[in-house]
């Protein structure tokens, strides 16, 4: 009998959701000062039911990126901002949306990378710098340069 409670408290355990899980990160998730690296926004999950059909990018100043091709998606790029457009990637479906960035030598601890993700005429702002938020922007951890 006390199994059966243990394993139902598990499954119960196992299927809730978690927060942390539902929101945009970024891999890897530290770098070097004044290293180039490969970065990957992950998505976990579109707007409400709605399939993310953009996603856009503030790059932040004294940074310099580039996005990555993505099948299916049309790349853009703009003074400060980067994105990508089509898809769609279904709600419940996860992608990775990657992009090639320079960061300066003498950058900050942390660099955050707001996101804006488009679902059809929903839009979620991943921009608060606070990792707490509901939707807290994707940092990077910046390491010094060695």
């Amino acid at each position: 009998m006390k199994n059966r409670v243990k394993i139902a408290q598990a499954l119960g355990l196992a299927l809730m959701p978690l927060p942390g899980l539902a929101h945009i990160h970024i891999h890897p998730a530290t770098a070097t000062a004044g290293q180039t690296v490969d970065l990957a926004l992950l998505v976990g999950h579109g707007c409400a039911g709605a399939p993310t059909t953009a996603l856009r990018v503030a790059i932040p100043e004294g940074l310099t990126a580039e996005p990555l091709a993505q099948p299916g998606w049309q790349v853009t790029s703009g003074k400060g901002e980067i994105g990508w457009q089509g898809g769609p990637l279904p709600d419940h479906e996860k992608a990775r949306f990657a992009l090639r960035a320079t960061l300066p030598a003498d950058a900050h601890r942390i660099v955050f990378l707001p996101v804006v993700q488009v679902c059809g005429d929903q839009q979620l702002r991943w921009i608060d710098p606070d990792a707490a938020a509901d939707r807290p922007a994707p940092a990077l951890q910046v390491l010094p340069k060695g």
